[in-house]
């Protein structure tokens, strides 16, 4: 009697080794996503108390008139929060990519938790949209609009342009909160999700 039995695929198959890698990228990502933006919001809440303590005049803004402490931590806080933006940049490019290679190489939602990971994941990826494409260009502009004033000794108009940006920071405040809270919490279910030996037997 014959005892041949169909051959069972290598577990290290391309499709699989891609899904693995995707996993691991896309795991990565999220940490170092959830962490930058978790860094720049320590970072403010020290910079500004420390230039209000410090009350400076600024050399650059001689004939500015308006407050020097916010200015100044606006400046360094400005390019803290722009370095943070380019790194959340690549990050959900990366996410999103990894993603969707997971899912092209054999990841399978079926489970509720994947389908809320996966779910969540693209909500994180709209909210980043909407910080990125909705409210940081009109706050760039006010923020430029009130370094250009100050500089030129344009008091009321750079503080016109200050309370325009100040208007919106608690939205953005609240966005930032928001997607720190959401890729750590992404990044916890990606971490109880990951592929298992059921996926391998879709895969393979």
């Amino acid at each position: 009697m014959s005892t041949n039995k169909s051959p069972v695929p290598p577990r290290s198959s391309t499709k699989h080794r891609i899904c693995k890698l995707a996993q691991g990228v896309h795991i990565a990502a999220l940490g170092v996503w959830c962490g930058a933006v978790a860094t720049s919001g320590i970072a403010a809440a020290i910079i500004f108390p420390t230039f209000r303590e410090l009350d400076p005049t600024l050399g650059q803004y001689p004939d500015y008139t308006g407050d020097h402490a916010l200015l100044g931590a606006g400046r360094v806080a400005g390019s803290i929060f722009f370095a943070v933006d380019v790194v959340q940049f690549v990050c959900a490019m990366l996410v999103l990519t990894t993603l969707i290679a997971m899912l092209l190489s054999g990841y399978a939602l079926r489970t509720p938790l994947r389908v809320i990971r996966s779910v969540l994941t693209l909500a994180t990826l709209g909210l980043l949209s909407y910080h990125l494409v909705i409210l940081m260009p009109e706050m760039s502009q006010n923020l430029s609009a009130y370094w250009a004033g100050a500089a030129q000794g344009m008091s009321e108009q750079a503080d016109i342009a200050r309370d325009a940006f100040l208007s919106m920071h608690t939205t953005a405040s609240n966005v930032l909160k928001g997607l720190t809270l959401m890729t750590l919490v992404c990044a916890v279910l990606a971490g109880f999700t990951t592929i298992d030996e059921r996926d391998h037997k879709v895969i393979t």
